[in-house]
C-alpha cells in the first residue's frame, strides 16, 4: 500500500496566526461589495412588494409613475418576459417562487413582488415605487402556526420525515421518570451587513452579474435554467459577500435587474431595502416542538420523542428539521422522531445558521435538563449515561464522535461540580 506524504504546511494551519487574505481591504474601506461596484450608464429598480396577505392582482396603474421624473420603465406580471420554473436546481430542489417574478398575477402572502420600476437614480426609483398604486382583490388568509393545526403533514419529502424504533407507550408507560414539554422558537431573520443587491447587463445573449451571494456557481446555474441560456452565456461575480447566513442565493434582485437589463439595454441595479428582506430573502422559520423522555430511576432513558413543526409558504415547502439532532445525540429503546410542516399564507422560510440544529438543540437540551432535575442527576452525569455507542437511529458506527469528554472537559474546565446544583 502506497501512503501519500503528508504535507506539513497544511498540517500547520490550525492554531498558527494568519492575516486574512481580504483582511486590510475591509479595514480600511477598499473591499468592493455588491452595490459598490460603479458601471457606466447604470440604471436602479426598486421592487413594489405587495400589500396584502392573500389574492390577486387586479390592476397596475403604471401611467402617473411612467411620467416621474427619470423613470425609464416599469415591469409586472403583465409584461415581463416568462421565464422557466419547471426545473430541479444544482441542490435538487425546485426554484423559489418567490424569485420567478412577474409570472402570474396570484399573491401568495404578504410582501411579494408585484412590479419593479426602474429609474435613472435611485432616489428617483425608490420614489416612483412608492407611488406605484396595484389593486388587488383580497382572499381569506391564514398566517396562525399552532401546535394543534390539523393540516400539519410529515415531511417525508427531501428528508425522513418520521423514524422511530421500539415500543413508545410502552417504554413511557414503564418509566420511573417522564417529562413531556413542549417547547417554541421565534422565527429568526437574517440581517447582514449588505442586503441582498445585484447588478446585470447583457452582451448580446450573454448575460453578467455582479452581485454579494454565497456561491456564484450555485446562483449561475439557477439563472441559466430560469432564463434557458447555455451554461458559458451566464458569469456572475461577487467580490465580498457582506454577510449572508444562507439567504444569499438567488433572490428577486438577480432576475429583476436581468429582466430590466434586457429590456433597456444597460445595466440595472436592484437592491432591496432593510424592510424588504423580511419578505423575500427567506428566514428561519419558527417552531413547535414537543419532546417526551422516559427514564428508569437511573437516569438512563428508555423512551425518546422529538417532535418538531414549522411553517412554509403555499407556494414552496422548507423543512426546518428540528427533530434530526434527536437521532444523533441520545438513545432509549424507544426513539421517535418526526419532522411536520404546515403551509400558510407567510414567505418562505429558508436555510439559516445550524439550520434543525438550533432550534432543536434547543428543545432536547432543555427537556434533558428537566429530566435531570426531575431524576436528581446531575445534568453531565445524565448526558454521559445516555452516550449512544452507536448512532441511535442508524445503528451505524460514528466515524468520530468525542461528546463525552467535551462534556467532562467542560465541566472541568467551568468548575462544575462546584457549583450550587438548585435550579
Amino acid at each position: 500500500m502506497t501512503v501519500a506524504p503528508q504535507r506539513p504546511a497544511v498540517l500547520g494551519q490550525v492554531g498558527t496566526a494568519h492575516t486574512r487574505v481580504e483582511g486590510r481591504d475591509k479595514v480600511t474601506g477598499a473591499a468592493r461589495y455588491g452595490g459598490d461596484i460603479p458601471f457606466a450608464g447604470l440604471a436602479h429598480g426598486m421592487l413594489v412588494l405587495s400589500t396584502v396577505a392573500r389574492g390577486r392582482i387586479r390592476s397596475v396603474d403604471t401611467g402617473p409613475v411612467l411620467a416621474m421624473p427619470g423613470v425609464l420603465t416599469v415591469l409586472h406580471h403583465g409584461n415581463a418576459p416568462r421565464l422557466n420554473s419547471d426545473y430541479i436546481g444544482m441542490l435538487g430542489v425546485p426554484p423559489d417562487p418567490t424569485a420567478v417574478l412577474f409570472q402570474h398575477d396570484r399573491v401568495p402572502h404578504a410582501g411579494w413582488p408585484v412590479a419593479l420600476v426602474v429609474a435613472e437614480t435611485p432616489e428617483q426609483a425608490r420614489a416612483a415605487a412608492d407611488a406605484l398604486t396595484v389593486t388587488y382583490e383580497q382572499e381569506p388568509h391564514d398566517v396562525a402556526l399552532s401546535a394543534d393545526r390539523p393540516d400539519a403533514y410529515a415531511a417525508d419529502g427531501h428528508m425522513p420525515g418520521t423514524t422511530e424504533k421500539g415500543d413508545l407507550e410502552a417504554e413511557l408507560a414503564a418509566s420511573a421518570h417522564v417529562v413531556d414539554a413542549e417547547y417554541t422558537t421565534p422565527e429568526e431573520h437574517h440581517a447582514m451587513m449588505e442586503p441582498h443587491v445585484a447588478t446585470a447587463w447583457w452582451d448580446g445573449g450573454r448575460l453578467d452579474v455582479v452581485d454579494s451571494d454565497q456561491g456564484i456557481t450555485w446562483v449561475a446555474d439557477e439563472l441559466v435554467r430560469m432564463f434557458s441560456l447555455d451554461a458559458s452565456a451566464v458569469r456572475v461575480r461577487s467580490e465580498h459577500v457582506g454577510g449572508g447566513f444562507g439567504s444569499k442565493g438567488v433572490r428577486p434582485p438577480q432576475v429583476a435587474a436581468a429582466m430590466a437589463a434586457a429590456e433597456l439595454g444597460r445595466p440595472v441595479r436592484v437592491s432591496l431595502t432593510r424592510r424588504q428582506m423580511f419578505s423575500v430573502t427567506g428566514y428561519r422559520s419558527p417552531t413547535v416542538q414537543r419532546v417526551r423522555l422516559g427514564a428508569g430511576a437511573d437516569g438512563r432513558l428508555r423512551a425518546l420523542e422529538h417532535t418538531s413543526l414549522n411553517q412554509t409558504s403555499t407556494v414552496y415547502e422548507f423543512v426546518e428539521p428540528g427533530a434530526g439532532v434527536a437521532r444523533t445525540m441520545y438513545d432509549a429503546v424507544a426513539h421517535r422522531t418526526e419532522n411536520r410542516v404546515v403551509r400558510l399564507d407567510v414567505p418562505s422560510p429558508t436555510w439559516m445558521r445550524a439550520p434543525g440544529e438550533a432550534p432543536g438543540s434547543f428543545a432536547l437540551e432543555c427537556a434533558l435538563d428537566e429530566l435531570a432535575e426531575t431524576c436528581g442527576v446531575d445534568p453531565v452525569e445524565l448526558r454521559l449515561r445516555n452516550e449512544p455507542e452507536t448512532g441511535p437511529v442508524s445503528g451505524l458506527p460514528f466515524a468520530g464522535r468525542n461528546v463525552a469528554a467535551c462534556f467532562r472537559e467542560g465541566a472541568r474546565r467551568f468548575g462544575w461540580d462546584a457549583r450550587d446544583p438548585r435550579p
